[in-house]
């Protein structure tokens, strides 16, 4: 049986940090890659409290004895995890291995083109404006 109150308390956290970014209680931004929140009022203060809550709360919900099912492996299984700008890829066939790395290369050669197009471009505008 599954408790829906850490998914309720996430949810409504989210809603008081959103109502506070509205109302000018907290402000936010991104530092490289992360994103935080100032917050100095009620609404921030109950947002990250209620968000805190669903995390302990949702961990407290699994059940102590866990019963395991072993399957046999059917399936080779393959996939990719970016840690920020590093890829970590994991395949049982080294066929699919490479081809994960062909479409990495082409993927950060597409983001890489549009960085610098935009920046580009940006520096157009500036130009045109001065």
């Amino acid at each position: 049986m599954e408790s829906k109150l850490p998914a309720i308390l996430f949810i409504l956290g989210i809603a008081l940090l959103i109502l506070a970014l509205i109302t000018g209680e907290a402000k936010g931004g991104i530092i490289i890659i992360f994103p935080f929140i100032i917050g100095t009022g009620l609404l921030s203060l109950f947002g990250i409290l209620f968000i805190f809550l669903s995390f302990i709360l949702f961990f407290l919900s699994f059940p102590k004895d866990m019963e395991y099912e072993v399957q046999p492996l059917q399936e080779k299984k393959k996939g990719i995890i970016f840690i920020g700008p590093i890829p970590i890829i994991f395949s049982g066939d080294i066929k699919i291995a490479w081809f994960i790395i062909l479409l990495i290369a082409i993927f950060l050669i597409f983001i890489i083109f549009f960085l610098f197009f935009s920046l580009y471009y940006s520096k157009m505008i500036v130009w045109m404006l001065l």
